[in-house]
């Protein structure tokens, strides 16, 4: 009521004398005092807490069915051909949802955080792992050179493909080197970055998945894209390669952290369910 007061002043005294301005002032009082009782009587209101909450709970559940409506088609466990290529992927990697410390959901916490750790080692001996957050995603469009030169978007309504961004460790004699990478829709893997770290795979892993990035205090590396080009293609060869990032992996990062954001959010909404309503 402050701004209204302020107002009722300025137009007050463009056409009165201060007098004017004055009695307007006072008109203006008791307006802004049965304003904060009416806003007060309706935020006190416990009766208007309890539609709130009923309101936020009957939608929250609404959700939360239709979402268990459709996970029941596959009886509450993952579909058919990410569960296939899961086992697949198992045989090679050790697969651990979350970090210690982190959630509820036992030892490793929270399974929107994925780690992967292959069971053989690399030509050189290193020990190699992968990460990746379900939600850090990104829609992937292509570039269409046709379409921009024309100046028309692309109205077709289907569902952009997702790009995950995943990071990519090789260790060795307490050194990592920590490769930044991004999945596109189509499978595609390129290497955003490049730079080394103190310490093992495992600590590391857990540092990225914890947030660690540019605002750490350590040389980042270079700007990858200013690399030698063969340089930049030599790196995304080593990742698929030598660290065994193939097809099949690329898939199940896409895959898997497409499942893990679906079962975070129907918890996410179960959790707050339980608080709120």
């Amino acid at each position: 009521m402050m701004r209204s007061t302020l107002v009722l002043r300025r137009v007050a005294s463009a056409i009165a004398p201060k007098q004017s301005l004055l009695r307007a002032t006072s008109l203006a009082a008791p307006l802004s005092a049965h304003h904060s009782a009416l806003t007060s009587a309706t935020i006190t209101n416990p009766r208007s807490f309890a539609t709130a909450a009923n309101n936020l709970g009957s939608i929250l559940q609404r959700e939360i069915n239709e979402e268990d409506e459709a996970a029941a088609e596959f009886d509450g466990q993952m579909p058919p051909d990410l569960a296939e290529l899961h086992s697949d992927i198992s045989a090679k990697w050790t697969i651990l949802e979350g970090i210690s410390g982190i959630g509820s959901g036992g030892e490793t916490g929270s399974g929107a955080t994925v780690r992967l750790f292959r069971k053989s080692p690399g030509s050189n001996g290193a020990k190699i792992g992968v990460v990746f957050h379900c939600q850090d995603t990104e829609e992937d469009i292509p570039f269409d050179e046709e379409e921009f030169l024309s100046g028309q978007e692309d109205d077709s309504e289907e569902e952009p493909s997702q790009a995950v961004r995943f990071g990519v460790t090789v260790s060795k004699a307490g050194k990592t080197v920590v490769l930044q990478c991004r999945c596109g829709g189509d499978g595609a893997i390129s290497v955003e970055s490049a730079n080394v770290r103190d310490g093992e795979s495992e600590g590391v892993l857990t540092a990225l998945a914890g947030g660690e990035n540019l605002n750490a205090a350590l040389y980042q590396g270079p700007e990858f894209t200013e690399l030698a080009e063969d340089l930049q293609e030599s790196f995304q060869e080593y990742v698929v390669k030598e660290c065994g990032i193939d097809e099949d992996v690329a898939a199940f990062i896409s895959m898997y952290a497409d499942y893990r954001e679906q079962v975070e959010y129907v918890t996410w909404m179960k959790t707050a369910i339980d608080i709120l309503d």
